[in-house]
């Protein structure tokens, strides 16, 4: 599959999860350009059904989205991305919307814990966030 399918890909799950995807295909695109940015895929059958992207920043790690069409949530998909997680060692940090008890559960599953709320972080509706941190084994 080339680039330019992973990012039509990305974009479409995203519209599918929000509405009205907070990146557009060029915001995307770029994204997939960064040296320090890594995406991984989940498929059923032969559609990709949800993508988690992270971003090194100098040695902790940041999940800066996670997602899963809607018609496949609560089927495993999203545990199967966090589980490329696993073997990391650094610190990862990501926020969720305060609202969204199902993703926390999922993060409290792989093992990150509440450190923090920023307020108003989200938009469309505005929402704090939880941050939240898994530390690394170094």
């Amino acid at each position: 599959m080339l680039t330019e399918d992973y990012v039509r890909a990305t974009f479409a799950i995203l519209e599918d999860v929000y509405g009205n995807s907070p990146w557009n295909l060029e915001q995307i695109g770029r994204d997939f350009e960064q040296d320090n940015t890594d995406y991984f895929f989940v498929s059923d059958r032969d559609e990709i059904v949800g993508f988690l992207a992270i971003q090194n920043l100098v040695g902790e790690l940041e999940i800066t989205n996670i997602a899963v069409l809607r018609a496949y949530q609560g089927q495993g998909y999203a545990d199967k991305l966090m589980q490329h997680l696993a073997e990391r060692n650094e610190t990862i940090f990501l926020e969720v919307r305060a609202s969204n008890k199902a993703a926390q559960a999922l993060y409290q599953k792989h093992g990150f814990e509440v450190i923090g709320q920023r307020k108003d972080y989200y938009h469309e509706p505005k929402e704090d966030a939880l941050l939240m941190q898994r530390k690394g084994n170094k």
